[in-house]
């Protein structure tokens, strides 16, 4: 043994402390620390806006999936045209364009569900500019309403109200501080169960009032 390590070790005994025994309570001290900061990320305030991004999205699903049906059902004209003017070629190719993009909208509410965040600067931008086109299109809903066409409203509303609530509530620092730190594991506990259905039943309520009032524009 070394001159070096005598002196160590008898540096410890005269301190009254074994080197396992200061090891010992390092580790002690490392895990109170790090049992102190998960204390801490668990009494952070909770995150807002997740619900009502959640339904905006999954509403938009419902819509995109309920375009075509409807169309086709009710005999409409499909907003979607086929060179010659054929209505049967024309519906198939809304169906065709409608479903496979309803499941963007889809896909993004459940990126936002389990906290990703990424997902969340793609919501908080898209929203900023649904919000845009909201507040262009209120003079032409004046003139709807003053015509007599209510419809136009529900589509406004969602634009001009809901959408920047979800923009000012997802940018809140808590929670751009959660979507950074949770787990996806975290994040589908906190969101999952009987939330899912309540997001997804005021999704459905949204999705066939916003099919409803685009028809009867």
């Amino acid at each position: 043994m070394s001159d070096t390590d005598m002196e160590a070790d008898e540096n410890s005994l005269f301190s009254g402390e074994m080197p396992s025994i200061k090891k010992g309570k390092a580790a002690l001290k490392e895990s109170q620390e790090s049992g102190g900061i998960a204390t801490a990320a668990k009494e952070l305030p909770p995150p807002q806006g997740i619900g009502m991004a959640v339904a905006f999205d999954w509403g938009l699903t419902v819509q995109l999936l309920l375009m075509p049906i409807i169309a086709t059902v009710l005999g409409q004209s499909s907003p979607v045209k086929m060179p010659g003017h054929n209505p049967i070629l024309s519906k198939a190719l809304l169906f065709i364009i409608a479903w496979p993009l309803a499941c963007i909208p889809a896909l993004l509410g459940e990126m936002i569900r389990r906290g990703r965040n990424w997902a969340l600067r793609i919501q908080i931008v898209a929203n900023v500019l649904l919000s845009l086109v909201g507040i262009f299109s209120l003079v032409k809903v004046y003139r709807g309403v003053r015509a007599g066409n209510f419809w136009p409203l529900v589509t406004e509303v969602i634009l001009v109200i809901i959408s920047p609530s979800i923009v000012w509530r997802l940018s809140r620092p808590a929670t751009a501080r959660w979507f950074k730190t949770a787990t996806v594991a975290e994040a589908r506990q906190r969101h999952g169960g009987m939330w899912v259905w309540f997001i997804a039943l005021w999704a459905i309520v949204g999705g066939v009032l916003q099919t409803v009032a685009g028809m009867m524009r």
